[in-house]
């Protein structure tokens, strides 16, 4: 590999010079990370433009590929893998009446319309996608997605309100820096909070990856990584070395949010995951797709693109009009080149060249036995099995009530709010005209929570949570109580709580302090032994790989589950004896270069 021919590749287009009275970029607030800190390659533009992953040899063409798992990652690695010309057969083990032969595809993209003339559509897992995420965008434009801008906390050319309520005080402001007058001890926390930031890095790690200084950005991650990765993100806002802050200023910083969710159930998580949060949230502005984003798995699913022979194809085509129901097992040859065996809840079991599992990784100790052909032998070594063993999965419980309109206009209600009470998050969409007469248009997310806030209502009936989320916003809103009461009663509600879902038990990972090696191990699976080496040590070579969430840097950001999906799929390609496209290097093929691969501790 020509290393610096692959660098030229991927590095973004010489800008062109700027006109005599433009402020220069280091003048101007850095953008949001539109690359992921740890590994930054540039999936985007690996798969931008019509160009492909990779190519398979002509023997391999048709290879049957198991994709375990219809959410972003498994769907992105299906689809990319269709295009080189393998066979991908979709398992999905999730259940809905509307879905394709009785199947649920999206995964944590699960959006529901309760009736077909409504317009309005309830986000029950992704809700907000930052305009940062290009892969994302890329292939909702290729699906046709239409983006209406998210009402944000504090995005005051989008949300007319930002409420936040703590202890019982209430302010109404536009942006975070409106409350600076209003609360001092919250104008010193943010204040310091922000200075941290500078002092840790961060913007220069925005800019030096907006400029694609990848060597730069690599310097300075690492050595936030090296020194913070024992810290919890609230020792951080309490530590003289970090923001320095009493508890009660953290208290009040972590109910106004410091960047989407990071708020103060997530205290006792790994800085780092704040950190990450925070750079690619930092800078961007947050849309949502009108059509609710379980659209971009139909899309995945129904749009026809080329194989390599130019035959329209599709994966809704391949995979007979459903994909196949719930895994109970995964029988993987100890050599690769004899692939592997998947056993389904209807009694099929199919010999495939290779493996992508995508769900969430508890289902290998709840629901899909893993095991060799070979009898004492596991098809994951110990150390990746002591990482998926340590996984830990985030509660996290939405409430909403879809209405006719959004009779919230003109109300403090008409916007966000933020408080410390039960609620703790509510948010207001309005999608516009109904599809048909007598559709309903509007969704109010009366609770947004997560841990500890989410665990409160997890035995709570749906009809219970109702009552007594409109009980605390009635009690912040006392101007809009009475009709916000009225629009409950005549309401349809939906609730789910994530750890009661068995496919799922939590909404996404997040790694504690210390984990860091843990994460690098899931993140490398893909890699197997393709440098000469295994990039898990003890990892044996064999036809299955590790997707999803739960193996990316980044938890519950679909743009990073997406590249996920396509890392296990540049996988599959190189198991089949394929090969990157000239001028288009993968994922793995950057795995040695020092800019990307990742910190080992």
């Amino acid at each position: 590999m020509d290393t610096a021919n692959t660098q030229g590749v991927l590095a973004a287009p010489r800008s062109p010079p700027r006109p005599a009275n433009e402020v220069p970029m280091s003048a101007q607030p850095p953008p949001a990370a539109d690359l992921q800190v740890d590994f930054p390659f540039d999936y985007a533009a690996h798969v931008g433009g019509g160009r492909r992953i990779g190519r398979l040899p002509d023997a391999a063409r048709g290879a049957p590929v198991a994709i375990v798992g219809a959410g972003g990652s498994g769907l992105a690695a299906a689809y990319e893998l269709l295009r080189v010309g393998c066979r991908p057969l979709l398992y999905e083990a999730e259940r809905s009446a509307d879905g394709p032969g009785g199947a649920r595809l999206g995964g944590r993209m699960f959006s529901r319309r309760l009736n077909r003339a409504d317009s309005a559509v309830v986000e029950m897992g992704c809700m907000r996608f930052p305009d940062s995420a290009r892969l994302l965008w890329q292939y909702a434009a290729t699906f046709g997605l239409h983006w209406e801008p998210f009402r944000d906390d504090y995005a005051a050319g989008t949300t007319p309100i930002t409420v936040l309520e703590v202890d019982g005080v209430r302010h109404l402001v536009r942006e975070i820096t409106d409350l600076y007058p209003l609360d001092e001890e919250l104008h010193r926390a943010h204040t310091r909070w922000l200075d941290a930031l500078t002092r840790l890095g961060l913007d220069r790690i925005r800019r030096d990856l907006a400029r694609r200084d990848l060597g730069a950005v690599r310097r300075r991650w690492q050595e936030v990584v090296r020194r913070y990765e024992q810290w919890t993100f609230y020792r951080f806002l309490r530590e003289e070395e970090g923001v320095g802050l009493t508890h009660d200023q953290a208290r009040l910083l972590g109910t106004a949010g410091v960047a989407p969710a990071a708020w103060d159930c997530f205290f006792g998580l790994s800085l780092l995951e704040t950190l990450r949060l925070v750079l690619a949230s930092e800078g961007s502005t947050a849309y949502y797709p009108r059509e609710g984003i379980s659209a971009l798995a139909e899309g995945f699913w129904s749009h026809r693109t080329t194989d390599p022979a130019g035959r329209s194809v599709s994966l809704e085509e391949v995979n007979g009009g459903a994909p196949r129901p719930a895994v109970t097992a995964v029988e993987v040859d100890e050599d690769p080149g004899r692939g592997a065996v998947v056993h389904s809840a209807d009694g099929r079991s199919e010999h495939v060249a290779a493996v992508v599992l995508t769900p969430q990784l508890n289902v290998l100790e709840t629901a899909i036995e893993l095991r060799s052909t070979h009898p004492g032998r596991s098809p994951l070594g110990p150390r990746l099995w002591r990482a998926v063993r340590r996984l830990s999965y985030r509660q996290s419980s939405k409430t909403a009530l879809v209405v006719d309109e959004p009779f919230w206009k003109g109300t403090t209600l008409d916007g966000v709010t933020l408080t410390d009470r039960l609620p703790r998050a509510s948010y207001t969409f309005d999608y516009g005209p109904p599809r048909a007469p007598g559709g309903r248009t509007a969704v109010l997310d009366l609770s947004f929570s997560w841990g500890r806030d989410a665990v409160k209502v997890a035995a709570s009936s749906r009809r219970e949570r109702v009552r007594l989320f409109v009980r605390e916003l009635a009690r912040i809103h006392p101007e809009a109580a009475d009709e916000l009461r009225r629009q409950a009663d005549r309401a349809q509600s939906v609730t789910i709580s994530w750890e009661n879902e068995p496919h799922f038990r939590g909404l996404c990972r997040f790694s504690a302090p210390g984990e860091h090696p843990y994460q690098r191990d899931l993140f490398s699976h893909f890699m197997k032994d393709f440098t000469g080496r295994p990039a898990v040590p003890g990892e044996p070579a064999n036809a299955l790989f590790l997707a999803g969430d739960d193996t990316a840097w980044s938890p519950g950001w679909l743009e990073h589950a997406l590249g996920s999906g396509l890392n296990a799929a540049w996988g599959v390609v190189r198991l089949l004896d394929g090969r990157s496209e000239p001028g288009n290097p993968g994922p793995g093929d950057m795995w040695n270069h020092p800019d990307f691969a990742p910190i080992d501790l």
